[in-house]
């Protein structure tokens, strides 16, 4: 998402998708939002991984950007125009790769056949509704439910797709199905061209037909302010839950060592070893006046002075970075 300069007016989108209250002033919210995100910084900075898991779908995520909104209202447009769904475009080589490996692979072809025919009936099943809102309801579903319901199995599985799963016909179907996405991967691969088109099913259509009608250009921000844009989710897009639920029982800032404190001269020489005396960005050799501490993460997004946190730069590279995330 492109990043507007720090303390811009802030839309009122954003607002509302962080909490705040319109009565707010800029400068409180932006003085808020400094504090939650510089007491801790986003697991996945300093622990390489999301510890929220599904949870995260419960945190917030920021509004489009106005000329995305209205990139995505000119296709809804045309979708509907054209009672079609997808688009046709010259097959990349990465998907060229994909289509090679799971046209070869009965189980992949059979996994995505069953995915077309489980996301057909989710739409059969919606239009049986009474209203198109009904529909819509239907489809997207009902607000997020509790917590608990996100609670799975820890290990991950896949179990293979087996004919006694299914009546004769379902099979039958389901085989039929696979036979044509894979005779369809084939011409992509042949012909170089990727047709990923479909009809537009009636209950998508209608949603499609509501988000056109209702859209209003100003209800999404011309830019975003980058200090929200860097409390994102570096997968999913959410902000990162730890900047709405850390607090000091859960985040003990005194044993994280939080600050800019001043290094022991034995942990500095650790360092000095570990990185060969050289510049980690550049990777040249430093004299001992040259020789700086940078934080991975940044002392102002919660990163620790601790050894872990901290390597050797030169000069140009600490300032050049400031207080951004350069892994």
């Amino acid at each position: 998402m492109p990043r507007a300069k720090r303390n811009r007016p802030i839309h009122a989108s954003i607002r509302t998708a962080l909490g705040y209250d319109s009565a707010q002033s800029d400068a409180d919210i932006y003085a808020d939002w400094k504090e939650r995100t510089s007491r801790v910084c986003k697991p996945c900075w300093e622990l390489k991984y999301c510890p929220y898991g599904p949870f995260v779908e419960q945190s917030p995520m920021l509004p489009s950007l106005r000329k995305s909104a209205e990139e995505q209202i000119v296709h809804f447009k045309t979708c509907v125009a054209t009672n079609t769904v997808g688009q046709v475009g010259p097959l990349t080589e990465e998907r060229r790769a994909d289509y090679k490996r799971w046209s070869r692979d009965n189980q992949t072809l059979l996994k995505q056949a069953l995915y077309e025919i489980r996301t057909k009936k989710r739409f059969e099943l919606a239009e049986q509704f009474g209203s198109k809102d009904e529909q819509i309801g239907a489809w997207l579903g009902d607000d997020l439910p509790p917590v608990h319901i996100y609670r799975a199995s820890f290990e991950i599985t896949d179990p293979d797709v087996s004919e006694s799963d299914f009546s004769p016909e379902e099979w039958r179907n389901l085989k039929a199905l696979a036979l044509k996405m894979k005779q369809k991967m084939l011409e992509a691969l042949k012909t170089g061209v990727d047709d990923l088109r479909a009809p537009l099913e009636p209950v998508r259509r209608a949603w499609f037909e509501k988000c056109v009608a209702e859209f209003d250009p100003n209800e999404h921000p011309e830019e975003i302010p980058v200090q929200f844009v860097e409390g994102e989710c570096n997968i999913f897009g959410h902000i990162c839950p730890v900047f709405f639920a850390a607090e000091a029982l859960t985040e003990t800032q005194g044993e994280r060592r939080i600050g800019r404190h001043q290094l022991a001269f034995k942990t500095m020489m650790r360092i000095v070893r570990r990185d060969d005396y050289r510049c980690q960005h550049r990777k040249e050799k430093l004299k001992d006046d040259e020789v700086e501490f940078d934080h991975i993460i940044p002392v102002s997004k919660g990163g620790s002075s601790e050894e872990h946190n901290l390597r050797l730069t030169c000069f140009d590279c600490n300032r050049d970075k400031s207080d951004q995330y350069e892994p």
